[in-house]
């Protein structure tokens, strides 16, 4: 009787079919990878590029047209969450403008004062500036704010916004940029 082979036709493809198919496998939990990476990478990059990027600055400080001016400089609107001031034993649930003219005493009385509001759910767009308090065109008046501001306690600011898609950001009197807040 002739001697059977170990390895005949039938088990040479059916060993082939198997190989072939781990090797999908392989591939297809790669290609998996990649694209959710790529899904990633794309998700960051769309994140960056609507991040708002709000700053709180002097403009023409000591100058007749002083105003100190709230800043969107990055590519998407930032949304306002809320605004506490913090002097040295007391923290306020309000906005600069509100702080100066409810806490500070003489800044109501000051001619050729503005001021803007920033409330909870307030939209700004990117690129635009909102002065938060500012003096039209009176040296006198800027004088007598820098003046009130300088013996009023020392202020630090708390700012939180978040984007579009819900970052969360703060910015606080003590830091030059935001910063992200994790959830």
């Amino acid at each position: 009787m002739p001697e059977k082979k170990f390895w005949n036709s039938a088990k040479i493809v059916s060993l082939s079919a198997i190989v072939i198919s781990l090797f999908s496998l392989i591939a297809l939990i790669y290609q998996t990878n990649l694209m959710r990476l790529e899904q990633q990478l794309t998700r960051e990059a769309e994140l960056k590029s609507k991040m708002p990027y709000v700053m709180i600055a002097n403009k023409n400080y000591g100058g007749p047209n002083y105003a100190i001016t709230l800043f969107n400089k990055g590519l998407g609107p930032a949304i306002i969450d809320s605004f506490s001031i913090t002097t040295e034993d007391t923290t306020y649930q309000m906005d600069l403008a509100t702080y100066f003219f409810e806490v500070v005493p003489g800044v109501a009385e000051i001619n050729s004062l503005f001021y803007s509001n920033l409330l909870p759910g307030q939209l700004v767009p990117a690129g635009e500036e909102i002065d938060l308090i500012s003096i039209d065109n009176s040296q006198e008046a800027t004088n007598e704010l820098l003046r009130l501001m300088e013996n009023s306690p020392d202020i630090d600011y708390q700012l939180i916004y978040r984007s579009v898609y819900d970052e969360r950001w703060v910015l606080t009197g003590e830091a030059f940029f935001p910063v992200k807040l994790e959830d």
